[in-house]
């Protein structure tokens, strides 16, 4: 008699917004109740309230940048997919 393999859980995406921070284009999102700011160029700033003056929240990701930016917040493609959350040993 066969088994069926278990299924994992798999991660919620975090909502991502376009955004401007100072002369930067990127994105933000909220990881763990901070906000981060994740510049074009990988850069991960966490968003200090003396910045907000100089932020422009623009809209809504989509689903696939909003998973890029959550897997970079998460350590890169590479660190999510040999999580040992996902099943991979």
């Amino acid at each position: 008699m066969e088994t069926v393999a278990e299924i994992t859980a798999a991660r919620k995406v975090s909502k991502a917004f376009y955004a401007h921070l100072y002369e930067q284009e990127g994105a933000i999102t909220k990881v763990n109740g901070i906000i981060y700011f994740v510049a074009d160029d990988g850069d991960i700033v966490e968003v200090e309230p003396s910045m907000v003056n100089f932020l422009t929240v623009l809209g809504e990701m989509q689903t696939a940048d909003a998973q890029r930016i959550d897997d970079l917040m998460h350590g890169g493609y590479a660190a999510v997919a040999c999580n040992q959350e996902m099943g991979v040993q």
